[in-house]
């Protein structure tokens, strides 16, 4: 697809014709490393992709996400198209010794992949996807390139990052949605930012304010306006004069303030209470709400249409983070940037991965900053370091520290019996026992087990 073609199409919303017939692996992140580079965070399925970490013996055409991690295989898993253009795609083990799970069921022969599954190998944790050629275009430019702080992999946060960007050098109004922590401000700090306008960006949370002070607090007021107007005070409209004014969760104000905010829309006239000569003013609006739609065709409730209108007949969705979970690792090493050692172990990265997250973005930051400190910045992120919804998220009992020292040893047909269910995988038996892996060495030696006999060969 020509770049002019791209350039139109995405203004709007994917038309019937765009269809999601490409399949892409977004890489979620590493355990060990939860943010990658732009190259890795995308892998084109085709026809067929391999999944491993290496790609010697492959054919030199085929398509391989070549994975840095101790526990993949050398040719871990494959994703092949299933046959016919409708058929969808499938992912097969190729006999890895720590195994293949999606969605947190572990992989025996062939599964089909829906779009959006999630893909676990090793310390990585991956999103299969089926995108369009728009929305590929925008996610290979936003990871070349991110508008905001943190790259997108996500198709369609990409997509709404494409609009943004395009939008931020005109002066005119934008409305963005979508739910409470998904990052409004943050994109629309953004707009701003690209915009090169001079002036403050001023943010104010509509839902914030008592209803009988939205005006003076919008437009100000001179003194002796009202009681309590002992001097002038400049409103926050005024105080935006050359830059951007973004009112988060104007789906919260009054009828009576939106339109007063409408009315400054229409003419960029400011008139203070007490005053009677108007002042023109360049400011520039932002408006978000979190109120969903209110029926087919229909703006986001609690709001006017002419408001809609005059902000933007389409307004700008940004996605919850529970459908752009590619981020995760991006974002978390973002939050993590302040930290030494910014790791997790294996099932606090999986746990993750799989946690709904119903505070969005804003919920991560704080879950992540925490465990910061739980670690004391030095040591990686554990499961007992994490909320307990989360844990139960992984299936694991809540409140369980992976590591036990205090719990009881194993006998020796215990762990023979958890060699032979993990191959032989050391790793996965300290886990399952909530020990130290040299620990778990020690009683391999004391009860003269060797882990090779039950390992399989790839």
């Amino acid at each position: 697809m020509g770049a002019e073609r791209t350039l139109t199409a995405v203004q709007s919303p994917l038309s019937p014709g765009e269809q999601r017939d490409r399949a892409v692996v977004l890489v979620v992140g590493s355990a060990e490393a939860p943010s990658l580079s732009a190259r890795a965070r995308l892998q084109i399925a085709g026809d067929d992709l391999f999944i491993g970490r290496r790609a010697e013996g492959l054919p030199l055409d085929a398509n391989a996400a070549v994975l840095d991690d101790g526990l993949v295989s050398g040719q871990h898993a494959r994703i092949t198209r299933a046959g016919g253009d409708d058929a969808g795609y499938d992912l097969e083990d190729l006999g890895s010794k720590n195994g293949t799970w999606v969605d947190n069921q572990r992989v025996a022969g062939k599964v089909r992949l829906r779009d959006g599954a999630l893909l676990f190998v090793g310390n990585h944790a991956a999103v299969f996807r089926l995108v369009s050629a728009i929305e590929l275009e925008a996610m290979k430019a936003e990871l070349v390139s991110p508008f905001g702080p943190v790259a997108t992999a996500s198709p369609a946060l990409a997509v709404a990052c494409d609009r943004l960007r395009r939008l931020s050098a005109s002066d005119g109004e934008l409305l963005i949605v979508g739910e409470t922590g998904v990052g409004k401000e943050v994109y629309a700090r953004a707009v701003h930012a690209a915009s090169g306008r001079q002036g403050r960006f001023v943010a104010i949370n509509c839902a914030a304010i008592p209803r009988e002070l939205v005006e003076s607090e919008l437009f100000g007021y001179r003194q002796g306006a009202h009681s309590t107007a002992h001097q002038a005070k400049a409103g926050l409209i005024e105080e935006a004069e050359g830059g951007t004014l973004f009112l988060d969760e104007i789906g919260e104000m009054t009828p009576e303030a939106q339109i007063k905010i409408l009315r400054f829309l229409q003419d960029r006239e400011l008139t203070p209470l007490g005053s009677t000569r108007p002042r023109r003013m360049d400011v520039r609006i932002l408006a978000a709400t979190n109120r969903t739609a209110a029926g087919p065709g229909k703006g986001p409730s609690g709001l006017r249409d002419d408001i809609v209108a005059r902000l933007g007949a389409a307004p700008i969705h940004l996605p919850p983070l529970r459908n752009r979970v590619e981020d995760l690792g991006a974002l978390a090493a973002h939050f993590l940037r302040a930290s030494a050692q910014a790791k997790f172990e294996q099932p606090a990265f999986r746990a993750l991965a799989l946690y709904g997250w119903p505070l969005n973005v804003r919920e991560l930051e704080k879950i992540i900053t925490t465990a910061a400190v739980l670690t004391g910045g030095t040591k990686p992120i554990a499961l007992r370091d994490l909320p307990e919804p989360i844990a139960r998220a992984l299936g694991a009992p809540p409140a369980v520290s992976p590591r036990r020292p205090n719990g009881p040893s194993p006998t020796p047909a215990q762990l023979e019996e958890l060699l032979r269910r993990y191959d032989g995988n050391v790793a996965d038996v300290s886990r399952e026992l909530g020990k130290h892996r040299a620990a778990v060495w020690r009683w391999i030696k004391k009860f003269g087990l060797g882990p090779q006999k039950f390992r399989k060969s790839e």
